[in-house]
């Protein structure tokens, strides 16, 4: 059967495919290709849409025998966008300017995350939802990489279609936020329901020729499903306590516990390419390097994790790219920048190992527990030195300084004066609730590395870490500079061909905002629904 799956993967992929943007479930079918009776043998069917929606995530390297689609991908999806905004990156190439000045008319940068999850991720799962009645635990495993690729989304854009998912319209509505929170806090529920019986039967291993994030571990998936529902539950605080406390508090007394270990797709069989070692490294001298940001963090805080993290500059020292710098065609060829420090076979990484913890000390800090919050602080850091292979974690959590400003090496008129915050590593007891909130999501950032969207959602969740702002705002006033980014603006294509639809979830997006009178439109400063501190 594993090599009937190796002639037939290609055939399922192309399946599954959508046709175009307006129709996100349509799909193409070919008569000569895979017949029913194979699709059913060795879970053939299902496994291959869960293998799809695996790959989509995040953009990875994949070919359907015609076309390759990868690292230029993520590159749009990830790269100009998450990854900029929290400056884990930033683009250094001359030619990369839009996203990174926020001048956000590049509809092939800012429409891309929206439009390759639906058809990409969503598409799959509408055919695998098709099946749930006769496949129970293969839809559960789908609902949950559903909520993993489609929650960027909603927290990248605001307002998104999702409660009609599966449906027969080629036209789909979009839901508020909230709503579509609340949806995704059922998928989870029913998912995790659902392995839960599933692990209780004896059955602890399932479809693992098709997984290539935790091969087949159904109680991995059942606790990363469990951390989902943490991490969401976490980014409706400010916006719905009540909510916030509800589905916490479910995670935390879940059996499922929480994941303890990177979530990475790896390589499967076949080609493959790790999509920030080809940006950094490949592209044009290499399109992006290291961000200034996290690199003057780790720098201030004499972080051991900078050399797993990053490679050092020809003058001994880690040196990263503001975002908005201005640069020349010389720019990104300097010696002195860091990369990503990464190999292009390494795995890509969907979520930490740590930010569990990070979310039960915030979890706890918000409950007025103080004990139990230090110590899931410093369990989350330990937990992150120890993946990053680093050590002097005690050492570190003692360190008393703050994070000063910053100096680009290469053009002077691109540095910082500002120190960033007074914040050190060290659990100060005296400290106020705001002290401790910026520690824990500090950490959580600099642990989280290098998946720039969720940095970003909790950038603007939080206001922490403080980031250090674009260098050139090219926003013709729709974004506050200090205030930075808050959103991606709606594809053209959403307009073009669900013009009702997405003006309604415009509507939608200005009701759910509720903020300042500018913040009235599609643009990059209004904010999403639990952008409410």
């Amino acid at each position: 059967m594993k090599k009937i799956f190796s002639l037939t993967l290609v055939a399922i992929f192309a399946l599954s495919t959508v046709s175009c943007v307006k129709d996100y479930t349509a799909r193409n079918t070919n008569s000569e290709q895979a017949t029913d009776a194979v699709l059913e043998m060795d879970n053939l069917r299902t496994g291959s849409y869960i293998s799809q929606m695996m790959a989509n995530v995040l953009p990875s390297y994949q070919n359907d025998g015609i076309n390759e689609y990868g690292s230029a991908s993520y590159q749009v999806v990830q790269g100009l966008t998450g990854n900029i905004f929290a400056n884990y990156e930033a683009a250094s190439n001359s030619g990369f300017h839009q996203t990174n000045e926020y001048n956000l008319v590049a509809d092939g940068w800012t429409k891309a995350l929206f439009e390759d999850a639906y058809q990409r991720a969503a598409a799959p799962w509408s055919k695998l939802n098709a099946l749930r009645e006769d496949y129970p635990y293969d839809a559960a495993i789908g609902d949950i990489l559903k909520v993993a690729a489609l929650h960027r989304v909603t927290d990248a854009y605001g307002p998104i279609p999702y409660s009609q998912l599966g449906g027969t319209s080629t036209h789909l509505a979009y839901d508020k936020q909230k709503e579509v929170y609340n949806a995704m806090f059922k998928d989870l529920d029913s998912a995790i329901d659902a392995l839960s019986d599933m692990i209780l039967g004896g059955t602890t291993t399932y479809l693992e020729d098709y997984d290539n994030v935790f091969y087949g571990d159904m109680t991995k998936w059942r606790a990363f499903a469990n951390t989902l529902r943490l991490r969401l539950a976490t980014r409706v605080a400010y916006a719905d306590e009540t909510l916030y406390k509800a589905e916490a508090a479910k995670a935390i007394a879940s059996e499922a516990g929480f994941i303890q270990e990177d979530v990475m797709l790896h390589k499967g069989a076949g080609a493959w390419e790790n999509p920030i070692y080809v940006i950094e490294y490949n592209f044009n001298d290499g399109d992006a390097k290291a961000g200034a940001t996290i690199i003057t963090y780790m720098n201030s805080y004499n972080d051991p994790r900078r050399a797993s993290y990053f490679t050092i500059g020809t003058d001994g020292n880690y040196h990263g790219v503001r975002m908005g710098a201005t640069v020349d065609d010389n720019y990104p060829k300097s010696t002195l920048w860091s990369k990503i420090n990464c190999t292009n076979s390494d795995p890509l990484k969907w979520m930490s190992g740590a930010e569990a913890s990070f979310l039960q000390a915030e979890y706890y800090l918000r409950s007025g527990d103080e004990t139990q919050a230090r110590q899931y602080y410093e369990d989350g850091v330990k937990a992150s030195f120890s993946i990053a292979g680093a050590t002097g974690a005690d050492a570190y959590l003692a360190g008393t300084s703050g994070v000063g400003s910053y100096t680009d090496p290469v053009t002077g008129g691109n540095s910082y004066g500002s120190n960033l915050t007074d914040v050190a590593v060290a659990w100060n007891s005296q400290s106020e609730f705001e002290g401790h909130l910026e520690q824990i999501i500090t950490q959580k950032y600099i642990a989280g590395f290098p998946e720039g969207m969720e940095a970003w959602a909790e950038f603007r969740r939080t206001g922490y870490p403080k980031v250090i702002p674009t260098a050139t705002n090219n926003s013709g006033g729709t974004i506050d500079t200090q205030k930075q980014i808050r959103r991606l603006v709606y594809p053209t294509s959403e307009y073009t061909a669900n013009k009702a639809n997405v003006q309604e979830g415009v509507t939608l997006l200005i009701e759910e905002a509720k903020d300042a009178a500018s913040e009235i439109n599609d643009n990059g400063g209004t904010k999403v629904w639990w952008d409410r501190k």
